[in-house]
Formats: C-alpha cells, sequence, structure tokens
C-alpha cells in the first residue's frame, strides 16, 4: 500500500513538473507591409500615410497591422486587450519619416514622446532602435524619450 501511493506521489510531481515546462514557441518574424495592407483599427491604407507603423501577432497567426504607434498602442493598453499576443514590432524610425524603417521589437524600442511632427493620426509616439538616433530626433522635433512600459492612455489623447 505505501509503495503505491509513493508511486502516486512521484507520478504528481512529475506531471506537475511536466506540465510547468512547456517550451515557448520561437517567436514570429514580422510580416511587410503591402500596398493594399489597411490599418486594423481605422481601415486607412497604411502606406498612404508617413511616419512610424506598427503590427501585433498573434498566437493563432493573425496579424494585426496599423498605420501608426499610436493606434497599436491604444489598443494594446485596453484592459480588454485581445489575446494571444506573441510579438509586437514597430518600424525604426531612424533613417526616414517618409518610408518605414526596419521591424523592430517594440518592448526594447526607444519612443519619443510629444514631438513637434504628426504621423498618421495626429501626435505619434516615434520608435527608435537605439537612444542615439532618439536623441537626434529630439533635437530636431522635440519631445521626450519614453519605454514602452512608460506609455500610458493618458498619454494618447489628442491634445486640444
Amino acid at each position: 500500500m505505501r509503495h503505491r501511493q509513493g508511486r502516486f506521489w512521484l507520478l504528481l510531481l512529475l506531471l506537475f513538473l511536466f506540465s510547468c515546462s512547456k517550451k515557448e514557441l520561437p517567436k514570429p518574424s514580422p510580416v511587410e507591409l503591402g500596398k493594399t495592407d489597411v490599418c486594423s483599427l481605422c481601415g486607412m491604407t497604411i502606406l498612404d500615410y508617413p511616419g512610424p507603423k506598427a503590427e501585433i501577432i498573434y498566437r493563432n497567426g493573425r496579424v494585426d497591422k496599423f498605420c501608426s504607434v499610436q493606434e497599436m498602442m491604444s489598443l494594446y493598453l485596453q484592459p480588454d486587450r485581445p489575446k494571444g499576443i506573441v510579438a509586437i514590432y514597430v518600424t525604426d524610425m531612424s533613417e526616414s519619416w517618409k518610408k518605414p524603417g526596419k521591424w523592430i521589437d517594440a518592448k526594447g524600442a526607444i519612443y519619443v514622446f510629444d514631438a513637434n511632427i504628426t504621423g498618421a493620426m495626429g501626435n505619434e509616439l516615434v520608435p527608435f532602435s537605439d537612444r542615439a538616433s532618439a536623441e537626434r530626433f529630439i533635437k530636431r522635433y522635440g519631445g521626450k524619450i519614453v519605454s514602452f512600459n512608460d506609455v500610458s492612455l493618458k498619454m494618447l489623447e489628442p491634445k486640444l
């Protein structure tokens, strides 16, 4: 009898450890923007507007694309945001305001907030892959540096 109890607890422990050690899937690559891609939030054709772009990729393979980082963040910061997010990308704005740069991980990007430049939806959060580029941008357009976790819904409200 005692032997069975020992096996039961050992089996239970192994099941617990196995369930806790699920392998994480590799992060999906960003999806390039096409000429006909429209914003998942407002429906505007994304490449018709200058400034930073964003996308959210979900576990089921769905991709939400955005004509601005501001729109992506306004969806992401909602308490009832979609579940199953596996990757968030933004375009690095180090090179040009008119053409989206390479995709970078949104959570690791450096953002300029409150700059004197407008994107597709007005005042924009401007992502950079490095601090030096963000600081050069601030010298030209103003603003301040914030991280992904610093961004709040209050910051995204339109300025009147």
